[in-house]
């Protein structure tokens, strides 16, 4: 009886060309690098359905087969040419046979992740080391591996100048707050909208202050119950210490007579001097101290030659 096989799905894959079509050349634009079938053995990148794209214009545009990693960029042919939907960057150190790594999408696939998965690297080592380059015709995906997906909002972020809150998920309420009306408008055959409005009106707390409404403030009328001229003029006069000088939109106010009427080149002299003088002062104590100490002998001196060793007679 012959023996049975029971290999599973991308086992399968490393002996055939999917995730790529089975029409593909696998071979780059300038004939140099062949991509081998046991390399790339799974892909499952979602296409939104809005973006109104075919699925069989995917192909891997570019290939990036170096001593740490590999890189791949998938792209759209469009009637206009090639655009990038999605890269991948997988180190050498992270690969494992059927390993899952992650498929980043770019503008306008940026909120979308897929997947590839690798099988063995053994006949990808044989091909050159470079960054291959690859057409529609060389590189085609199947269609399958490009399945529709709903595009959605995952999550909603409020940000407050540079705080920003937790992602939101779930069902979401917009609630208007004070002064703000929020409107819906759904008509057919178009997206739905919101309309945020400023509004001054019926359930708000306070009225809005719109540009053109504001009101001038009350004039000043007296200081501490001195009133100006006839004319509104009201004056205020400086002495010998205190002085006002004009700035803009203000008056400035100045004491003169509490600063400093010394410069730095007087208070550089006051300080020698008064270096000088504790130096004397310190000399001036040296001093005492050794006239003391010339004192204390000469009385000790002449208190002896006076008494010698011999007691008092008596007269």
């Amino acid at each position: 009886m012959p023996a049975t096989w029971n290999l599973d799905f991308l086992e399968h894959n490393k002996a055939r060309r999917f995730p790529l079509a089975a029409d593909a050349s696998v071979t780059d634009s300038t004939g140099t690098f062949t991509l081998p079938d046991s390399f790339l053995v799974g892909l499952d990148f979602p296409i939104h359905t809005a973006m109104d794209m075919l699925p069989g214009q995917f192909f891997l545009r570019c290939l990036g087969v170096t001593s740490t990693g590999f890189v791949f960029i998938f792209a759209y042919q469009s009637d206009t040419g090639a655009v990038d939907v999605a890269t991948a960057m997988i180190p050498r150190s992270s690969f494992q046979p059927y390993k899952g790594f992650q498929v980043g999408g770019l503008s306008p696939f940026d909120d979308t992740v897929g997947t590839l998965a690798l099988g063995a690297l053994d006949d990808i080592d044989r091909q050159p080391a470079g960054m291959w380059t690859f057409t529609l015709e060389q590189t085609r995906i199947e269609p399958f591996c490009t399945r529709p997906n709903l595009r959605g909002v995952t999550g909603l972020i409020v940000t407050n100048g540079t705080d920003q809150s937790t992602r939101i998920t779930g069902d979401v309420e917009l609630i208007a707050g004070t002064n703000v009306q929020i409107t819906p408008v759904l008509v057919d055959g178009q997206n739905p909208q919101l309309i945020i409005s400023a509004i001054s009106g019926e359930g708000t707390l306070q009225s809005c202050v719109c540009q053109g409404e504001e009101q001038q403030a009350p004039c000043i009328r007296r200081f501490n119950g001195v009133t100006g001229t006839a004319a509104g003029d009201f004056y205020l006069l400086g002495d010998n210490c205190f002085q006002f000088t004009a700035i803009t939109n203000g008056l400035k106010l100045s004491d003169k007579c509490c600063q400093p009427c010394c410069s730095c080149p007087e208070l550089e002299a006051i300080t020698a001097d008064l270096s000088l003088m504790k130096a004397e002062r310190d000399n001036f104590a040296v001093f005492m101290s050794q006239l003391m100490t010339a004192v204390n002998q000469m009385e000790l001196t002449v208190l002896g030659a006076r008494l010698n060793d011999r007691g008092c007679t008596t007269c």
